[in-house]
């Protein structure tokens, strides 16, 4: 709801979601007047007495802005002072951008909020709010969205006709490394300030560089969020290459393993990286993927904007703010030239991004087959640890085989012996008398064909017992398995196609 509300409410408001801690800050001064070459000027800020004196000198030519010409004329001193730094043509149109390179809060780890720490004291914050015309929406944009932003909106100040273009720009903090831009242009100076939150000195050596060697025609307003646009670009692409060879590295290992695995060397097989950790990179790979589609969707509407700020400020006939009819036509063309060669530049960024999207979801792929080949081969070795543990189990009923064959021996010959030894215990007892009446020896008795005809028959009877039964139950189970075949035989038939 803040587009509900005025930017000074919104200070008030939203000023207490930062923090403040003083570091060193570099500033660029960058000015252009007419076809003249770009001139930078470089200061380093700490003190609160050096802020204070880079105040008082820069927001004096700053304000002059298209009046540079009667601006030096009413104050020949200033004139004086500013020409012997920078030769002037008071009769061209000066532009002028003020840079200010946030140093980035050192938090020791990680930390997404790390923008929302600010290199300055709340007294010099507050006159930057001032000075650079500072819109109140930045500090949500920096403190609480962590995904990218590009936010561009019109605005008026203290009076109608100081009309400027507010840009705010968000880098993913997803990642170590994102920044933050706030940019305002005067249509009325042609003075671009900005601020970017979260330099490192890479970045601000970076940055230095690129405007210090610039040959721009002009000091287009979107200049610095092209800049930051490659910034982000430089990032990602590095993250992306990084991710990458993570990535592969795993795939080789998960491929060297699985072929090792395919050779059947079941001696010692080298371990494939955790899945787990492969898991989380294709995780992470995946949202490093979402990024830069959101990144890329960004950089269109970057090349919409210019579309707009170049149909509607700088055409004469269509312009409602009177800002291309004051514009002299060196500066006028220049900022036409400049906005094709940035509309190019991000058409090119747009391409080498769709190349990363490409890259990451080759990359996704690859690691998702690399996964399902490593789940593949684990089901395969738990394949073959069964097959182990059937043949193990094939083993152990062969030998319960032999044993109940050896059983049935015992049992078989036990029935052989069993009735002859039960007979002569039988006849044995007490009960028969082999003596004679005087105690002779008798020999033989005639009946001796009853001991073998009784033991014949018993054995006879428990052999016939046994065979008959044993007969019984193989043909009870031949007969359970050919029902079993045919029902097999049945339900395969009813699946196959009619």
């Amino acid at each position: 709801m803040d587009w509900l509300r005025s930017d000074d409410s919104l200070w008030e408001k939203n000023i207490s979601m930062l923090d403040f801690m003083p570091a060193n800050s570099t500033v660029l001064e960058v000015t252009k007047q007419g076809k003249a070459e770009l001139r930078t000027q470089k200061y380093t800020m700490l003190s609160e007495e050096e802020w204070q004196a880079w105040f008082n000198t820069a927001s004096v030519i700053s304000a002059a802005g298209l009046d540079l010409t009667n601006y030096l004329l009413e104050f020949p001193s200033t004139r004086y002072a500013y020409s012997n730094q920078y030769p002037l043509d008071v009769n061209q149109q000066l532009s002028s951008v003020d840079l200010i390179l946030g140093a980035r809060a050192d938090t020791g780890e990680f930390d997404p909020g790390v923008l929302s720490y600010l290199p300055f004291s709340e007294s010099i914050f507050r006159r930057l709010i001032k000075e650079f015309k500072i819109h109140g929406t930045i500090a949500r944009t920096i403190s609480r969205n962590t995904s990218c932003a590009f936010i561009r909106k019109f605005h008026s100040w203290d009076s109608p006709i100081e009309r400027s273009i507010v840009y705010n720009c968000r880098s993913s903090a997803s990642w170590r490394g994102d920044l933050g831009l706030s940019v305002t242009f005067t249509l009325r100076t042609l003075t671009t300030h900005a601020l970017m939150y979260g330099c490192d000195a890479e970045t601000t050596e970076v940055i230095t560089k690129r405007l210090s060697s610039s040959d721009l025609s002009s000091l287009h307003p979107m200049v610095l969020v092209v800049l930051f646009a490659e910034l982000e670009r430089n990032k990602l692409d590095r993250l992306v290459r990084d991710k990458i060879g993570q990535l592969i590295q795993q795939i080789i290992g998960i491929s060297d393993n699985n072929y090792a695995l395919t050779l059947d060397d079941r001696s010692s097989p080298s371990l494939s990286p955790s899945l787990a950790m492969s898991i989380k990179d294709w995780i992470e790979m995946g949202e490093l993927r979402n990024g830069l589609k959101a990144f890329k969707r960004k950089m269109h509407d970057m090349m919409e904007h210019i579309d707009e700020f170049q149909g509607e400020l700088l055409n004469p006939e269509r312009d409602n703010h009177g800002f291309a009819t004051r514009l002299s036509p060196d500066t006028l063309l220049g900022l036409q030239e400049t906005s094709v060669k940035m509309k190019e530049r991000l058409k090119h960024l747009i391409d080498e991004f769709d190349e990363l999207i490409e890259k990451c979801a080759n990359i996704i792929n690859g690691v998702g087959l690399a996964s399902q080949l490593e789940w593949n081969q684990i089901g395969r070795r738990d394949t073959f640890t069964n097959l182990e543990i059937a043949r193990n189990g094939l083993k152990v009923a062969q030998h319960t085989r032999r044993d109940s064959e050896l059983m049935k021996s015992i049992a078989l010959l036990t029935m052989v012996f069993l009735p002859a030894t039960f007979v002569a215990t039988l006849f044995s007892m007490g009960i028969f008398e082999w003596k004679g009446s005087y105690g002779e020896v008798l020999s033989v008795s005639p009946y001796i064909w009853l001991y073998v005809a009784v033991t014949v028959a018993i054995t006879s009877v428990t052999l016939g017992t046994w065979y008959l039964w044993a007969m019984r139950r193989r043909r009870r189970a031949t007969s359970d398995n050919s029902n079993k075949s045919k029902r097999i035989s049945k339900h395969r038939h009813n699946l196959g196609p009619h």
